[in-house]
């Protein structure tokens, strides 16, 4: 497999709109420096792998800590991530297997390291998993059918559940490694799309993947604290940004019927015009607004624009922002509702936002959510 990566622009806001949900007065003196620094710092240059390796191992739990029993490291990788077979390379020094584990809802974050030389395959038993590497050190390969990768501290993978595996790792491999939910990770593809069906990433991770670095911090910090144990949802929707964020920057057999897979406007005015509204999801904007921040005037903005898609630049904002309610209302969140919803998707008006979804998907925004609970 071997997709082609489109221009991807995520929603600026939308992680901050996460933590933004918990409202200001139900927040405790407690909590609140705990929320600043999941909203502020951890949004910085200096999130990467290593440093999400680090709040691991604060807030995770050890699994295993220099363990040589290969029997015992395999039951524990396997309850933790996925049935496997492990075998250690004759003459090479003796197997240390270090697992440290931090359980969100339904993804989690491990740190994982051998001490020495191993080969993992795959092993008997259903998979329910993707599983997302961040080397720290060393080097490996990776096989998932047909298709191989190397892998370093500057070349993730991440392999799903429809074929065999079988990776290589030396003595200085040390990695991190994302359990995603099957049924979550095709769940929230459905929820983009509008169609059904598996999940099949590109083996080695795009450039644009790193961007998930620090969103698994925010989701970690915010994991066990207070804030997550009055607001539990939280974490659940810092997961669905998660995996969001890697369909849609990630090469997938999906991404083409995403928004983000239609073809690319020739104009860089227009994409500048579109990737600012999409950062802006949630606010009220006017074409003079889009205009000025494009640093270009409503008349030749209107024009392009129109050229380009074929529709006005607010023409085209709603119709994103319809599609994005319709995956909110999709994948939601217990306790979420339809008026937390439109406000998100920057509808305040309710009855025009249900007459404008019904328009589009022969349904109610209410009936849909009642469907998923």
């Amino acid at each position: 497999m071997n997709t082609t990566r489109p221009d991807v622009t995520l929603p600026s806001a939308s992680a901050v709109d996460a933590a933004h949900d918990i409202e200001q007065d139900d927040v405790s003196e407690e909590e609140a420096p705990e929320l600043e620094l999941l909203t502020c710092s951890h949004w910085g240059d200096e999130m990467s792998a290593p440093s999400l390796a680090r709040l691991a191992e604060r807030r995770g739990h050890t699994i295993l800590n220099d363990i040589g029993d290969a029997g015992r490291t395999v039951h524990a990788c396997t309850g933790t991530l996925r049935p496997h077979s492990l075998t250690v390379k004759t003459g090479s020094s003796s197997l240390a297997t270090r697992l440290v584990h931090v359980r969100l809802q339904d993804t989690s974050v491990n740190r994982l390291r051998y001490g020495t030389e191993v080969t993992v395959s795959s092993g008997d038993g259903a998979l329910d998993d993707y599983l997302l590497t961040l080397p720290l050190s060393g080097r490996g390969t990776f096989r998932y059918g047909n298709d191989v990768a190397a892998a370093s501290p500057d070349s993730g993978v991440i392999i799903g559940p429809h074929r065999e595996f079988d990776f290589g790792f030396d003595p200085d491999w040390d990695q991190l490694v994302i359990r995603l939910d099957r049924d979550r990770v095709e769940s929230a593809a459905a929820a983009l799309t509008g169609e059904v069906g598996p999940v099949d990433f590109d083996l080695a991770l795009a450039p644009g993947v790193g961007a998930l670095d620090g969103l698994l911090e925010s989701a970690v910090t915010l994991a066990g604290s207070d804030t997550a144990e009055h607001r539990p949802r939280l974490v659940w929707q810092f997961e669905q940004l998660i995996l969001e964020t890697l369909l849609m920057t990630q090469p997938n057999n999906r991404l083409c019927m995403t928004d983000a897979g239609r073809s690319r406007p020739n104009s860089p005015r227009v994409r500048q015009a579109m990737e600012f509204m999409l950062g802006q999801l949630s606010e009220p904007l006017t074409v003079t607004t889009v205009a000025e921040a494009c640093d270009t005037s409503v008349r030749t903005l209107q024009q392009t624009f129109r050229r380009e898609t074929g529709s006005s630049p607010l023409q085209w904002l709603r119709e994103q922002r319809l599609e994005r309610a319709h995956a909110l209302l999709t994948t939601a969140a217990p306790g979420l509702s339809v008026t937390d919803i439109a406000y998100r998707c920057g509808f305040f008006h309710l009855g025009e936002f249900g007459a404008a979804f019904r328009r589009r998907y022969g349904t109610t925004p209410s009936k849909l959510l009642t469907t998923r609970h």
